[in-house]
Order: structure tokens, then sequence, then C-alpha cells
């Protein structure tokens, strides 16, 4: 007859076996994540009303292709952007290009250490022959309550530096931007805080004052963020200086 000290001795015995076996299984290491938007920003034309057919891109990282056919949007005016971010795996001297659609041939890249939990925006721009490639980290923290985040680049090649207002204010979000100024001056990506609403942007010439774009009213919602760019070319019929807005947070 087993008596209860036999019992509790055999059930501590087994009960380290059990402990020493747990102790050895190596659990899955959680996977690292970062994210990656491709914008296409370069208009289908060569320098100023000189026509040329429509380009469209490819978009990979490190090789792995993850979206083709991606072209400029002719919309004139303000439009909507609503590509998702692609989910990769974070890579110190990740390569991220635009393809000629259906080839390895790179209209433009940009190479960047990926880092885990981080998200980027990347754009293609300038005119044809000129094209570039550029990445910028998006701080997608949330804004203070009741509040939004916002943020303005200046993607247009030929306009000028631009203060960007609120219409019916004097009050610059944005003061005396210059076309990919975010470059040399990296505190450009970040966001700035306002409260929500429907409001119409103005971009007004740095210099004189003149508006040179106004954009269409947009409806920006509590507790989201958002980026807002120029784009386009001043002077240009096919693809008129116009705005680019993202909710990076929806």
């Amino acid at each position: 007859m087993i008596n209860k000290r036999t019992r509790l001795v055999t059930t501590l015995f087994f009960s380290s076996i059990l402990l020493a076996i747990g102790g050895c299984l190596k659990k899955d290491p959680e996977s690292s994540i970062a994210q990656v938007l491709l914008v296409p920003l370069t208009p289908n034309i060569k320098p100023i009303a000189v026509a040329t057919p429509a380009i469209s891109t490819d978009f990979s990282i490190n090789g792995t292709l993850y979206a083709t056919s991606v072209g400029y949007n002719t919309t004139a005016g303000t439009v909507r952007y609503t590509f998702p971010y692609y989910t990769i795996e974070p890579k110190t001297g990740s390569l991220i290009a635009y393809n000629v659609t259906g080839t390895p041939n790179k209209y433009a890249s940009v190479s960047k250490d990926l880092e885990a939990d981080k998200v980027y925006s990347t754009f293609m721009i300038d005119t044809i022959g000129k094209i570039k490639a550029v990445i910028v980290t998006d701080d997608l923290t949330d804004p203070t309550p009741g509040k939004i985040k916002i943020r303005f680049f200046h993607f247009s090649p030929n306009a000028p530096a631009v203060d960007v207002l609120i219409q019916g204010t004097t009050n610059k979000l944005f003061a005396n931007r210059s076309f990919n100024d975010q470059v040399a001056t990296p505190a450009y990506e970040s966001f700035i805080e306002i409260d929500p609403g429907t409001y119409t942007f103005v971009f007004n010439n740095a210099a004189t004052g003149a508006t040179v774009y106004t954009t269409s009213a947009q409806l920006l919602l509590t507790d989201r963020i958002y980026t807002i760019a120029a784009r386009g070319v001043v002077g240009n019929a096919t693809s008129p200086l116009g705005a680019w807005v993202y909710p990076n947070k929806p």
C-alpha cells in the first residue's frame, strides 16, 4: 500500500522532470516586422509641356516584388491615396527599388536600414530623366486625444518654396518648404498637431505670398494621422501642380 509520503515524493520527482524538460524547450521568438509604403509621384512627363507615354513602376524591397504596374495618378487637383503599407522583415542596408514595370531596370532606388517595429514611406519623385527615390520615417504614435497629426512634403520639382496655410487664416502650418527639402532637414519628416475638421489648404509662394495652389476640402478625422504633399509640375497641362493626401493612420 502506497502511503502519503511515497505519493508526495513520486509527485515531486515527476514534476522536477517536467520542469527540466520544459526548461530545455526553446520558444520561437516573436517575429519582427517593419512596414513600408510605396508612393509613385513622378508625373508621366518630361520637363514642361513635353508629353510622353504613361509610365508605371514595379515596387520591390531586397529583390522581393510587392506591387506591379503602379502609376502616377493623373486625376487633376487633390487626390487621396489608398495603397496599404507592406509588411516586411527588417534588414540592415535594405534596397527599395522602383523598377520599370516587367523589368529589373530601376527608375530609382534608395538604401535604408529598415528597423524592427518602424514604419516608413517611400516616394518616387521628380520628372522623367531626373527620377529619384526618397524614404522617410513615419511616426504613427497616437496624437493627443481629440487632435490629429499632419505633415507636409514638397514634391513639385519646379514649384517655388511654399508656405502652407488653412484657407481663411494667416497662421503658417508649414513655412518656406522647398522641393524635397526633408532630405537635408529630417525634422521635416515630423508631424504637427491640429484640431480635426474639414480644411482647405493653400500653398502660397513663400517669397511673394501669392497663392500657387488651393486644395479641395479635406475631412480630417479625430485621432488620425495624415500626410499632405505638393505634386505635379507648374505650367504643365498634363500633370499640373496639385496635392496628394494620405491617411497614414485612417
